[in-house]
């Protein structure tokens, strides 16, 4: 066609793929294709039939990632260190892609390969399960590869990285003393389920930076140590601000970052606790005539009030703020805790394990009343929340929009939890569970590159990789391979990654041409 210049241009409107690779019916069946773009009339097909159809986004998606990654390279490697007869890689794409598309176990993955179009079929269930293995083995060099990758890939931003710990259950109450799997405090409420503790730095782009785990019955306050030693350690980081949530607020804690502490060159922004503070302290913070208001953006851009007071508190400064609608949730929490507390006192045999709950207290022989003093003590804290940071040259503003942005690392919790699946967890030794984590580790920074870079949510990427599908149709004796069709969203993910969309149309000789090599 001519532009509006009059010189010739051209477009491609659809690519078919290459004529040498057809034959005339294959030709005849292309034609009635361009027939349909250019919607003429086409004759209808005859004796077609489809044998089969495959997904082969999730594959083709995920090999890419993995090159790009240089997974590739660095597990070919750990294959021939190890002397294995099976391909790590081969094993590690079919994982992810279930991660991606439907968390299965990993014999439901073995059981359900064929779905896929672009995976070495034919991967034997006990090499999953050893791939697994090999992924813990070499857990540190994974990381520590991942990590180097990320600095080229996505640039990390390291003045701030937020740091956190949740909980990821079993399906079991058995404990094993010494082993991974204990009984504890759990996030998720399964009371009574052994659990593990996970660990996670990312930075302030949801990049993750790595990741620790823990004995299920281990105090989350006391992983902070080797989460700061790892940033000093492995990664050569001199200075950064280390977001952490009041969990992470304790005497050791702080004293990391003081002089001669391991943490001594780095600085913290952590929630701080007013009700464990000294009473002058209390006094200050709890008195809305020493607090400054100020005019700031909330997410949707909207100017909103901040209060906020500052204090010198042991070596730190408490930043504390107070909301009106906190105030009033405060205030409802508790009256709802009042309202059971006052049906608890009909039934005294509920009440001995929820009584400190409930704000009841015990006045001897199993006797309960409302505990007035501890109420009181509560009304007087509506509405105020702290953070604490030693970082010398930050404004009380910009250090709670930091503190603010902890939610990020939630989100990441809620991507292991909910989109990966990662609990519960049906693996029972410390190998296995730990190959697992790394599994869903690696899932989860693959899919914060393809978010970070296409800007799509997790369930739109699972959307579009999920649509993309390969039809196996024969007619008049011939196979051929046809794809399904293609949306500017599906384009946009191709081209970021710097893939090229599948012709319409593949020839049976010439399939394998076109999708992920033999891993």
């Amino acid at each position: 066609y001519r532009d509006d210049a009059g010189r010739v241009q051209r477009r491609v409107m659809r690519q078919l793929g290459n004529a040498n690779d057809y034959t005339s019916e294959s030709l005849e069946r292309i034609g009635r294709q361009l027939m349909e773009i250019a919607k003429g009339p086409t004759p209808e097909p005859q004796n077609i039939r489809e044998i089969s159809r495959h997904n082969y986004g999730f594959p083709l998606v995920l090999h890419q990632l993995l090159r790009l990654y240089d997974l590739d390279v660095l597990l070919r490697r750990l294959g021939r260190k190890h002397n294995l007869r099976f391909s790590l890689l081969e094993n590690l794409l079919l994982m992810l892609c279930d991660r991606f598309n439907d968390p299965l176990s990993k014999l439901g993955s073995y059981n359900l390969q064929n779905e896929y179009t672009g995976l070495s079929h034919g991967i034997g269930l006990q090499h999953i399960y050893r791939t697994l293995d090999y992924l813990a083995v070499n857990n540190d060099i994974i990381q520590t590869h991942i990590y180097n990758r990320n600095r080229n890939l996505l640039n990390y931003e390291l003045d701030v990285v937020f740091y956190d710990v949740t909980t990821f259950y079993f399906d079991s109450e058995v404990q094993k003393e010494g082993a991974l799997r204990q009984l504890g405090f759990g996030k998720d409420g399964k009371i009574g389920k052994t659990q593990i503790l996970f660990s996670l730095l990312i930075d302030k782009n949801k990049v993750p930076i790595g990741f620790q785990i823990f004995k299920g019955d281990k105090y989350e306050g006391h992983t902070f140590e080797k989460a700061i030693d790892k940033l000093k350690a492995k990664y050569n980081i001199k200075r950064i601000i280390v977001v952490a949530d009041s969990g992470m607020l304790n005497t050791d804690n702080i004293a990391l970052f003081d002089k001669g502490g391991t943490a001594e060159c780095f600085e913290y922004i952590v929630g701080d606790r007013i009700k464990s503070m000294s009473e002058p302290a209390i006094q200050h913070l709890t008195n809305l005539t020493n607090y400054t208001t100020v005019i700031i953006k909330d997410s949707e851009g909207k100017d909103i009030p901040l209060q906020y007071c500052t204090y010198q508190y042991k070596g730190r400064t408490v930043i504390c703020t107070w909301s009106e609608s906190r105030a009033k949730k405060d205030k409802a929490e508790r009256e709802e805790k009042i309202v059971k507390a006052k049906k608890m006192l009909k039934q005294p045999s509920n009440i001995e394990k929820k009584a400190k709950r409930y704000f009841l207290k015990n006045t001897g022989q199993q006797k309960y009343e409302l505990d007035q003093q501890k109420i009181d003590h509560q009304v007087r804290f509506d509405g105020f929340k702290a953070i604490a940071t030693n970082v010398k040259d930050v404004t009380p503003q910009l250090a709670l929009e930091k503190y603010k942005d902890l939610y990020k690392i939630e989100q990441s919790f809620r991507s292991f939890k909910t989109y990966f699946e990662t609990r519960p967890m049906f693996h029972w030794t410390d190998t296995r569970i730990e190959g697992h984590i790394v599994l869903c580790y690696i899932s989860f920074c693959m899919l914060t590159f393809l978010q970070n870079k296409c800007g799509y949510s997790e369930q739109a990427i699972r959307r579009l990789l999920s649509k993309m599908e390969l039809s196996k149709i024969v007619q008049d004796g011939e196979v051929l391979w046809l794809r399904s069709a293609s949306s500017d969203q599906e384009e946009h993910l191709l081209k970021t990654i710097k893939l090229k969309q599948l012709p319409t149309a593949i020839s049976d000789a010439t399939i394998a041409t076109h999708l992920p090599p033999r891993l």
